[in-house]
């Protein structure tokens, strides 16, 4: 690895994030959870609390994981170097100030899974405009955070999966972004 994440700044149209957010919610909400999805999430309102919906990747919604995929790949050369193959899910959040919002210290990768993958690198894009919501920055423990550039709309930052970081609480507002994991071979 050259550098601990790569990030774009505002590389997504205003129009094109528009359009993400349009797609995102038309998909039914989930509270967010702790954990696998599709398994074992579990609601730990300690840690997350947030508004989920998962874009149709193999449907309707394959342009979106195709962007997204190319983020990927171009950090991936950069990069990372790691052996990926395709994005597992596509995630629309939101975060309401109203809720307080947030996503406590964790890890995209997990570790026990029965798997023959693990999730290499993660991805997330800023749909929301800055001023749309107070709080909410976006931190790495133990590197430097990606800060204010990051808070910009159509920003992109991708990092390793098993990077911990969080989301800190909205004190206002809606903060609403798109969040993938390319997978790849299991870790040795």
């Amino acid at each position: 690895m050259k550098y601990t994440w790569q990030t774009w700044n505002q590389a997504l149209a205003p129009e094109y994030c528009d359009y993400i957010i349009s797609k995102g919610m038309q998909r039914p909400p989930t509270a967010g959870s702790v954990g696998n999805h599709v398994s074992d999430g579990q609601m730990l309102p300690e840690v997350r609390v947030s508004t989920l919906r998962w874009l149709d990747i193999e449907g309707e919604d394959r342009d979106i994981a195709d962007q997204l995929m190319w983020f990927f790949r171009r950090s991936n050369l950069n990069v990372f170097g790691f052996d990926i193959t395709e994005p597992l899910e596509v995630q629309f959040t939101e975060y309401l100030g109203a809720e307080g919002g947030k996503y406590d210290w964790h890890q995209d990768v997990i570790w026990q899974n029965d798997t023959a993958y693990d999730r290499k690198l993660s991805i997330v894009v800023q749909l929301s405009h800055s001023e749309d919501y107070g709080g909410g920055d976006f931190e790495f423990f133990g590197y430097p955070s990606p800060g204010d550039d990051f808070r910009k709309r159509g920003s992109v930052l991708v990092f390793p999966s098993f990077f911990h970081h969080r989301v800190l609480p909205i004190t206002s507002g809606v903060r609403r972004s798109l969040v993938s994991w390319v997978v790849g071979p299991k870790f040795r």
